[in-house]
């Protein structure tokens, strides 16, 4: 996906970056701080745990998180420096790893334009943002090589949605030859608020404001500290690839999700991780002669260590103080209290090779990833073990084939088994680490031309023994196996020259095998479309370059618990732009028909009424998704 596809419509931030992606519901439903929920191909991915995300070498999802498995921030990205989206779906390449279970997204970084450039924004809800960046034209230095920083601020369009962010990327890409390096640094700061959850029949009575907060203290903050450095070295028709990374990465998370339901004093959760990432990874590309026939084959390994330090206590509503673990005596311990310390590490190696006679290409490939565990608990009371480790190996096949049908049309198929790794601290003293295995297949079509590419594809899942997130305590529970299967359809287009028609949609759906009933959350219907017109004129010696652009989202009715469905999703925004020498304006419209949706829904038991008697009858919550939002953007480029 192209820059643009990426400028049609308004992206002010992570989570416009990821509606990119196609079939793709990226929820942010906790405030501008926290990790978006995400919804893919039937797959409920709560915070990233069946989405792949990688920024241009750097792995995003973080596993074991105190939060969410897979838990994969992307705030820190900034909109302005992504030059490409790489969308994988499926787990069918030997190179998808961990959480790359409906597919892997890899952004690609770079600036635009070489020189300097700098960027102030102002939109409703008293939200500001500068940002700056820089590009040199050095011919050593490749196209890629950048620093950028900004800073975005605002009070958010309710109570408790005030954030602030800062976050600084810096690329250097030197060409030496043969010869790539490159080098890759980012830090990242938030401190944000957040609404909580708001329970429907309180809003239908008229109790609380559709915008309304229920609970106190909510909110988080996060630091991250990335650095990459790698070299690629390609002779005679092969390339190898070395890269090295590390990160640094701090959060503290407060949620209530069901008001005073199991303690009067509030059932909300602080939650701690503090994590230290190392990682590297080999890879190896080269054509073989065998006979009169080339094959293509790619090697890699990979290692990566964690070292993670988890807390989680309860809170008191009214003070915002922390509970002890133990409380009303040790016969009745805080059973979601959480204290350990634990080293996650995975050793993994892949090799794939490609033959392609005629029209046919066939690809077959493989992947063994071990992963160890040694994990301290803290917490005498948890029950199974105060220090205990965990050894498991995983192998995956992976398989494909292509006919094409003249220069433009391929069919394909292909299957991937994928993984996830598990929870750290669910595993017991010796036991076998449990991969979560997820066997996928995918049947489809493409067709691509100067001005045109469509795709077509049917596809289906099998997830041995899944989990989900439960939100009446904050972490995820096994659900046994699950199936999935759908179809999606996508088509970019260039008409005529300054006109540009990108569009997908995606049709799923998701069942417990053993129960046969739908699973909750995920999405069963998503379409998008972005589209964009631009056509350069003179005007007074100047040359005048005008932009429109207008994107537009339809999420259908999700499947709740109990039989209910969610309400359904349509969003439209725009942009309009003027841009002359180095002096672009533009005016940024999101949900531009003032839609009142509901980012969020959910079906628990709750009880938000401190004074009322508890039920334990499941009730629909929902977080209040933005209404219409205005941003003034005026940008120069020297």
């Amino acid at each position: 996906m192209q820059r643009d596809v990426i400028d049609a419509a308004p992206r002010t931030g992570a989570t416009d970056l990821l509606r990119l992606v196609p079939g793709l519901v990226a929820s942010q439903h906790s405030g501008e701080g926290k990790a978006q929920q995400l919804f893919l191909r039937g797959f409920d991915a709560v915070h990233g745990q069946d989405v792949e995300l990688n920024v241009a070498g750097l792995p995003v999802n973080e596993v074991s998180h105190i939060h969410a498995l897979g838990y994969a921030d992307l705030n820190w990205l900034i909109p302005s420096v992504v030059r490409e989206v790489r969308v994988t779906e499926g787990s069918g390449r030997a190179w998808q790893g961990d959480f790359a279970v409906a597919g892997t997204v890899r952004y690609e970084l770079g600036l635009d334009e070489p020189g300097f450039t700098a960027a102030f924004s102002h939109a409703s809800f008293n939200r500001t943002r500068l940002f700056a960046g820089f590009r040199p034209d050095v011919s050593k230095l490749g196209d890629n090589t950048f620093v950028a920083a900004e800073y975005v601020e605002g009070d958010g369009f309710g109570p408790r949605r005030d954030f602030h962010r800062f976050s600084a990327i810096g690329q250097l890409q030197l060409k030496l030859e043969a010869l790539t390096l490159r080098a890759l640094a980012t830090t990242y700061n938030t401190a944000y608020s957040s609404p909580g959850v708001l329970r429907d029949d309180a809003w239908r009575s008229g109790k609380v404001g559709f915008f309304d907060v229920s609970g106190s203290w909510q909110g988080g903050i996060v630091s991250r500290h990335q650095v990459l450095v790698g070299a690629d070295l390609s002779l005679d028709g092969s390339k190898t690839t070395l890269e090295a990374y590390g990160l640094l990465i701090d959060t503290k998370l407060r949620n209530n999700f069901t008001g005073f339901l199991a303690n009067p004093v509030g059932d909300g959760l602080e939650q701690k991780q503090n994590a230290n990432t190392i990682g590297a990874r080999l890879m190896h590309t080269r054509h073989l002669h065998v006979g009169d026939q080339v094959l293509a084959l790619e090697l890699g390994v990979g290692l990566r260590r964690d070292g993670v330090a988890q807390g989680q206590r309860g809170y008191d509503d009214a003070t915002g103080a922390l509970r002890e673990p133990l409380f009303g005596g040790a016969a009745t311990p805080f059973r979601e209290a959480v204290d350990v310390s634990f080293v996650q590490s995975m050793a993994s190696a892949w090799g794939e090779v490609a033959w392609a006679p005629g029209a046919w290409r066939f690809m077959l490939g493989g992947r063994f990833d071990f992963l160890g565990i040694e994990l301290d608990d803290h917490l005498a009371f948890s029950g199974i073990g105060t220090h205990r480790t965990s050894f498991g190996p995983h192998f995956g096949l992976k398989a494909g084939v292509e006919r094409g049908f003249g220069e433009h049309v391929r069919l394909f198929a292909s299957y991937g088994d994928g993984f996830r790794t598990p929870q750290a601290r669910q595993l017991s003293d010796g036991e076998k680490a449990p991969f979560i295995d997820v066997r996928g297949a995918e049947l489809g079509l493409r067709i691509e031309s100067e001005r045109f590419a469509a795709s077509g594809a049917a596809f289906g899942s099998f997830v041995a023994n899944d989990f989900f997130f439960d939100h009446t305590v904050g972490t995820t529970s096994y659900v046994g196996n699950t199936i999935r299967g759908g179809g999606q359809f996508g088509v970019t287009a260039h008409p005529v020259d300054g006109f540009l028609i990108s569009a997908n949609f995606t049709v799923a759906h998701a069942q417990l095998t053993q129960k046969q009933a739908l699973l909750p959350y995920f999405a069963p219907l998503v379409g998008r479309i972005d589209s964009s017109w631009t056509r350069p004129f003179e005007l007074g010696g100047r040359t005048v370059k005008p932009f429109v652009g207008v994107g537009m989202t339809f999420i259908g009715p999700r499947p709740l618990p109990d039989d209910e469905r969610s309400h359904a999703i349509f969003l439209v925004d725009a942009r309009l732009g003027l841009r002359t020498g180095p002096v672009e304006l533009s005016l940024d419209i999101q949900n531009a028909l003032d839609s009142l949706w509901r980012d969020g829904e959910f079906l628990y038991a709750s009880k938000w009424d401190q004074a009322a008697t508890a039920s334990r009858l499941a009730s629909r919550q929902f977080t209040a998704g933005a209404p219409r939002t205005f941003t003034v953007t005026l940008e120069l480029h020297l």
